[in-house]
């Protein structure tokens, strides 16, 4: 066989073919039927060409990037459900689900309750609340406070801890006839945990802290605001079951 680099011009067109591709590179592999993987089933074999039907099916199941969730919301209408997505402003993941972005970083809230002094008697008086955004999916979430409440001697009074207006958490202070060494009123430090809560879909919930006490009157009870003394605390996550 003549060279190409022979003069002569006696090669085949697909002469100088094989001696263009030889010079490029190895001959194209053979190609292989695509393999089935997870969902997939257009996954190139090793060592066969890629189609673009692959290329495009495996792009859509990226985690993709938007600028914000308004961008999220009106540049990827078109996702199927379990894609995922993040925001660059606040690097927040999202996933698909029935139809709609879901946040599935975990969103967490605190909020520093306020000072008070007594209320009526049965009425209960909120101290500290934060709200949990809305999200189109349901949600498991773990909520806590802290409470440091003066209740006055021969007084008493229930801590609650309510999530969506139903108490998941509760203390009583009971009444006492001792009272402190400044001859006032007793000093209570309350904890209150709850996990494990199930959040509905689409609205905000509220998460709120209330004092009831079972007299009236400006000194039954005294509570503070500083985060030592008086907080509530929320963690949300995805619901995965």
């Amino acid at each position: 066989m003549s060279d190409l680099t022979k003069p002569d011009g006696g090669l085949t067109v697909e002469e100088r073919l094989a001696l263009l591709e030889a010079r490029l590179g190895p001959a194209p592999q053979a190609v292989v039927p695509p393999i089935t993987i997870g969902e997939l089933t257009n996954v190139p074999a090793p060592g066969s060409q890629i189609a673009a039907a692959w290329a495009q099916s495996v792009s859509v199941r990226v985690v993709q990037r938007f600028a914000n969730k308004s961008t999220l919301d009106s540049q990827y209408t078109t996702a199927v459900d379990g894609v995922f997505a993040v925001t660059i402003d606040k690097g927040i993941v999202y996933q698909r689900k029935a139809g709609a972005w879901c946040q599935f970083t975990p969103w967490t809230g605190s909020a520093v309750g306020v000072a008070m002094d007594g209320s009526a008697a049965n009425v209960a008086q909120v101290i500290s609340s934060l709200s949990i955004p809305a999200d189109p999916a349901n949600r498991i979430a773990q909520v806590s406070a802290f409470v440091r409440l003066d209740v006055y001697a021969a007084n008493s009074a229930v801590v609650a801890l309510n999530v969506n207006s139903v108490t998941v958490a509760s203390a009583v202070i009971p009444h006492t006839i001792t009272v402190a060494t400044n001859g006032l009123n007793m000093d209570w430090n309350i904890a209150l945990p709850a996990s494990n809560i199930l959040l509905p879909g689409g609205v905000a919930v509220p998460v709120t802290v209330t004092v009831t006490p079972d007299q009236s009157g400006a000194g039954v009870y005294h509570t503070f605001a500083a985060a030592q003394y008086n907080r509530v605390d929320a963690t949300v996550f995805p619901k995965g079951y």
